[in-house]
């Protein structure tokens, strides 16, 4: 077992050889037990231990950070915007509710709706919520509820369409509705 006391002088030792400092580094080896290490000379002689250079690597730049604005072009207005060279992040949509696999207890058989779509739509896109593998309906805003759902198991599929109707991003839960039955022997 390690001791954490040897451990942590190891390392300031190494952070101070690393920093310049010119002060040795001892290895105590004792029989049956794992090595220490200290900068305090020890009663017997032992060997100095020697480390070799640091490594070090350069810091990572992020691009564009570094750079200075051009002063010929900086505080004035211009029309025209040119692009940024920046890639505009994937659409994505998650259904948050109904969860996975979830029992919905509903007579009527509306089950509430919950999504979250990043970024938000925008006016050329649409929705399109396919149950149990029909269209149920194409629309531009979330719905908040599905209504006059049967008893059972059901999945769900929404699409978010692009204006030449493409799917940008997918979203399938399965949930089941749980209706009473009336009129059924136990």
């Amino acid at each position: 077992m390690k001791r954490p006391g040897s451990t942590i002088l190891l390392l300031l030792g190494l952070v101070a050889n690393a920093a310049g400092a010119a002060a040795p580094i001892y290895r105590l080896d004792k029989v049956n037990q794992t090595p220490e290490f200290t900068d305090r000379p020890p009663q017997q002689s032992n060997p100095v231990v020697t480390l070799g250079a640091p490594s070090a690597f350069p810091a990572l730049q992020a691009p564009g950070f570094d750079r200075k604005p051009d002063p010929t072009t900086a505080g004035e207005g211009s029309a025209v915007s040119e692009p940024s060279g920046e890639i505009a992040p994937k659409p994505t949509l998650a259904i948050l509710s109904p969860g996975p696999g979830e029992g919905i207890r509903s007579n009527n058989g509306a089950v509430p709706l919950a999504l979250t779509l990043s970024p938000a739509l925008a006016p050329e896109e649409r929705l399109r919520l396919r149950l149990d593998g029909q269209v149920l309906k194409t629309t531009e805003t979330p719905p908040a509820m599905l209504e006059g759902l049967a008893r059972g198991k059901h999945t769900l599929l929404i699409e978010r369409l692009d204006q030449e109707g493409s799917a940008r991003a997918k979203a399938e839960r399965t949930f089941f509705v749980l209706r009473t039955a009336l009129g059924r022997a136990p």
